[in-house]
């Protein structure tokens, strides 16, 4: 199939995107090399499924899905339990 040096540059390159250019470029890979398959893509270069499968959906239908980073992690304690600094300033 791929050679370990193709393996490597094709991961390599992934890498280095990020977002839809990522999911663009690793559904283009798959097109190109596994017959479309996310899942063989998977198996081969280990990438996400999901994600490869999503580029392959950004590419049928032209719309592209917003990634939403900031709702990522841990939020502030302050946002989780706003009562807390009421209760904090009491004791202070």
């Amino acid at each position: 199939m791929l050679t370990e040096k193709v393996k490597t540059t094709l991961k390599d390159a992934a890498r280095k995107l990020t977002g839809h250019k990522k999911r663009a470029f690793m559904s283009q890979v798959a097109l190109d090399y596994f017959e479309g398959s996310p899942r063989r893509a998977e198996t081969h270069l280990g990438w996400s499924r999901e994600a490869i499968a999503l580029g392959l959906k950004e590419k049928e239908t032209g719309i592209i899905c917003v990634d939403n980073y900031q709702a990522r992690g841990r939020k502030k304690t302050e946002k989780i339990l706003p009562k807390l600094t009421a209760i904090y300033s009491l004791f202070n």
